[in-house]
């Protein structure tokens, strides 16, 4: 499957309350969460960048040198850019605020134009090439499959997994009956009980991705000073 065919989705829209300021705009090592993220998923041409409110990342794109790019169109809101080397970024607005992930999800999802999107949240600064592409592999070698979904940490990893870009319809219905009714906003893990996924370990990615790692996000201080100290590690 040739990279035109995935999407990379980053999910950026939450209040960062616990860190005071939105995630993915924090410096580690001297780059943005986001620039880092981008840098490390450089191998898909259509990325969906879905957030709370757009002007942040707007000023942000343009401080690192995304020119606008009025070629391009999407959703109402968004706003489509264009790096120096060419790649195309859709920056597009919750259209249902504070109803948690699944909404960033569900426009993300929709924007996307690849048949696999990997969704990733925005505050992991440790995402690498090799895991993104691993998770795409593993959905498209098996059709049956809805989503690839890693487990780390103890837990499943929804904002860090690859998806059916036609599930994400199913995400929009969820959370568009939760904005009708005002039933609290649907939980990723609602959604995944709904999909035929699979879940992949440590062991099930080559020695060099650290699964822990790439999955661990930024919430709260004591994150950015491990992020801090691993960034220093790396070099």
């Amino acid at each position: 499957m040739s990279e035109p065919d995935r999407s990379l989705v980053v999910v950026a829209g939450g209040r960062s309350r616990r860190l005071g300021r939105d995630k993915p705009l924090v410096e580690i090592g001297g780059r943005t969460v986001l620039t880092r993220i981008l840098e490390a998923t450089a191998q898909f041409e259509d990325t969906v960048l879905a957030v709370r409110e757009v002007p942040p990342f707007r000023r942000a794109l343009a401080g690192e040198g995304w020119e606008l790019d009025a070629d391009s169109a999407g959703p109402p809101g968004s706003v489509a850019f264009r790096s120096p080397k060419g790649r195309a970024l859709l920056v597009v607005p919750d259209p249902v605020p504070d109803l948690g992930p699944l909404a960033g999800v569900a426009s993300g999802m929709a924007a996307a134009q690849g048949a696999t999107c990997i969704v990733l949240a925005g505050d992991l600064p440790f995402v690498t090439p090799d895991l993104v592409d691993c998770l795409s592999r593993e959905l498209e070698g098996d059709a049956d499959l809805d989503a690839v979904v890693p487990h780390a940490r103890g837990r499943a990893q929804p904002l860090c997994a690859a998806y059916r870009r036609e599930v994400g319809r199913r995400a929009a219905r969820l959370v568009a009956r939760s904005a009708a009714s005002g039933d609290p906003s649907p939980s990723m893990m609602s959604f995944l009980d709904r999909l035929r996924l699979r879940q992949v370990r440590a062991g099930d990615f080559p020695a060099g991705v650290d699964l822990r790692a790439s999955t661990r996000g930024v919430d709260v201080p004591d994150d950015l000073v491990w992020a801090a100290r691993r960034a220093a590690r790396d070099g």
